[in-house]
């Protein structure tokens, strides 16, 4: 057996020793970088940049899936839906918006009426026999406000809308300026507010046509639980203001995955765990949401002053987006305001063990007796 022995020459172990010492500094300079960018440079932007916040809280940006078809819902996976748009001229931006919206028929509408939904159906016709089942009908009206990112086409949100098709309840669900095929505009919480409340206001006229008004709902998930409880909770001085007449409240407000204010909702969120050690923490990454107007959704406080709006607050354990905490204030903050009564006001609570996070209380098993309690004692 011959033993091969193999020498490293100094000057090699040189060069090794050279390269080493750049690879180390290397690295040392990016994480350096690093470390500087996440103490300043990232609070100083959270602080100063109004869009950097925007983007954000409404993340319009991110639009999933992508080429989606609104002139067909049926390309979304939805039977008996119809695609409209409401155009109005916005006070908060000063300009023409139009909003895009789906109407999904219920169950058993769709089944009476399916022979409508052909392609060569006319579309003139369709929505005209729509309108006529709004104005006429027997069974609740869902009107949903998505939360922040994607359109009214997203999947957790199709399945939603299948939910309420089978819970018979007709679906008014609609895409806020920045997103889906409404108005390409940056959105405000006052922006997108007017945008909910002009579709509140198509359909309830719509809904009138008919004589007695069918029973109208609100669902908000997520940021759109802000969204709807600002909106309801100032429905009067809002209407007046926009509209020039009062509009009526909704049969009752659900709240799917809601928070008390944004303030409190970016200081209790996972991620803010990684910042919360600076000593300028709560100046930089939390205050920007209680004092700028752009965007700090206080549910407590709008909902506080509307103590005749029955609310029902769905909320996982296990959501990680928008923690079951958040939740739970704004809970105690709306029973708080009705000590000396007023409309019912509930939390339904999901384990962890069931696995539903931030957008799946849509697949609750007990979702249907649920949701058909709360809307049968409001009819």
């Amino acid at each position: 057996m011959v033993l091969y022995t193999h020498f490293i020459k100094p000057s090699h172990i040189k060069r090794m020793s050279s390269k080493v010492r750049r690879i180390l500094l290397l690295g040392a300079t990016i994480t350096s970088g690093v470390f500087v960018f996440h103490v300043a440079v990232v609070p100083l932007i959270f602080k100063y940049s109004k869009s950097f916040r925007r983007n954000l809280v409404f993340a319009n940006f991110v639009q999933w899936p992508l080429n989606v078809n609104f002139e067909e819902p049926s390309s979304s996976g939805i039977e008996g839906g119809r695609n409209l748009s409401v155009e109005y001229h916005s006070k908060v931006d000063n300009c023409p918006i139009k909003i895009g919206i789906w109407h999904i028929l219920p169950r058993t509408s769709y089944e009476r009426l399916k022979g409508n939904f052909d392609v060569d159906s006319d579309k003139e016709e369709l929505n005209r026999i729509m309108d006529h089942e709004l104005a006429t009908s027997k069974t609740p009206i869902m009107l949903y406000c998505h939360g922040n990112s994607n359109s009214r086409a997203a999947s957790h949100r199709i399945q939603l809308y299948k939910f309420f098709q089978k819970m018979d309840f007709h679906t008014i669900a609609f895409d806020y300026r920045g997103y889906g095929d409404s108005t390409n505009l940056c959105p405000t919480e006052e922006g997108v507010v007017e945008d909910a409340l002009v579709v509140y206001d198509w359909l309830l006229a719509t809904a009138d046509k008919g004589g007695e008004t069918p029973p109208v709902f609100v669902w908000g998930h997520s940021l759109g639980t802000a969204i709807s409880a600002h909106l309801l909770g100032n429905l009067e001085q809002l209407s007046l203001r926009v509209l020039g007449r009062a509009l009526p409240p909704p049969r009752g407000l659900v709240l799917e995955a809601p928070f008390n204010n944004l303030a409190d909702e970016v200081a209790k969120h996972p991620l803010s765990k990684l910042v919360t050690w600076l000593p300028y923490y709560e100046a930089t990454f939390v205050e920007p949401f209680r004092v700028h107007p752009e965007q700090r959704f206080q549910s407590e406080r709008h909902l506080g002053g509307a103590p005749g709006l029955p609310v029902l607050i769905l909320h996982a354990r296990d959501d990680v987006v928008v923690p079951f905490a958040v939740g739970l204030q704004l809970y105690k903050s709306i029973l708080a305001s009705r000590s000396q009564g007023g409309a019912t006001v509930a939390l339904h609570a999901y384990e962890k063990s069931e696995n539903l996070g931030h957008k799946w209380i849509c697949e609750a098993k007990d979702l249907t007796q649920v949701i058909g309690d709360f809307v049968t004692a409001h009819l």
